[in-house]
This record gives structure tokens, C-alpha cells and sequence, in this order.
């Protein structure tokens, strides 16, 4: 395995991992937390440096399913970032309250990126 391969699984894998903390711990508190917040930023960091690194690893970007996914589920997971950052900021308590109810569809649409990625790398070994 190419070593860019690599970074790319291990980043996406950390990211998946920190997403999925951050939407059921979320769901369970129904409130959204500073550690949250903190670990979405980290999740999202890992996130885009493993779609910098498999972009690097193509010769010609093929939109299938996987990579339309992968790049809506990337800006989703943004949008959220900052949404849930400004809710923290400014007090919206309505909005650190139900937080989980838009979380968790954008994590679902990101998790079939990830799935529809492994199927993929699967078939490529």
C-alpha cells in the first residue's frame, strides 16, 4: 500500500471514530458540549486531510457516488462545525438542545461516503 493510501485510511478512520463520538454522545446528553465541539474540529481536520491525500493519490477525479458523497459530507460536517461553534458562542440554546437532530442525518450521509469508499478500496487490493 502506497504510503498517501495510508495516511489517507488512518486519517478517514480517526475521523469516522471522532464523528461518531461526537453525534451519539451528542444524542445521549440532547445537549452540545464544548469537548464536542473540540472533537468535530479535530474530526473535520482529519477528514480533509484524508480527502487532500486521496485526491493527490488520482490521476483523474471520477464523480460516482463516493466522491459526491465524500465532498458533501465534508462541507456538511464544516457547516456543522461552525454552526454548532456559533450556537456555543452565542448562547443559542435552542439550537446546543437539537443539535443532534441535524447531526445525525449529515453523519449518515458522511458514513456512506466511508462505506461506499471501503467497498471501493476493497475491490482495488
Amino acid at each position: 500500500m502506497k504510503p498517501i493510501i495510508l495516511v489517507s485510511v488512518i486519517s478517514i478512520t480517526t475521523a469516522l471514530v471522532l464523528y461518531t463520538i461526537v453525534v451519539w454522545r451528542n444524542w445521549q446528553l440532547k445537549l452540545l458540549t464544548t469537548a464536542q465541539i473540540i472533537l468535530l474540529w479535530l474530526g473535520l481536520a482529519a477528514d480533509a486531510l484524508a480527502t487532500r491525500m486521496m485526491g493527490l493519490s488520482v490521476e483523474v477525479t471520477t464523480w460516482d457516488l463516493h466522491t459526491i458523497s465524500g465532498y458533501a459530507g465534508l462541507a456538511l460536517m464544516a457547516g456543522l462545525a461552525v454552526a454548532g461553534t456559533w450556537a456555543k458562542w452565542s448562547g443559542r440554546q435552542a439550537l446546543l438542545t437539537s443539535f443532534h437532530r441535524f447531526a445525525i442525518p449529515i453523519w449518515i450521509i458522511w458514513v456512506v461516503s466511508y462505506v461506499t469508499g471501503v467497498v471501493i478500496g476493497i475491490q482495488r487490493v
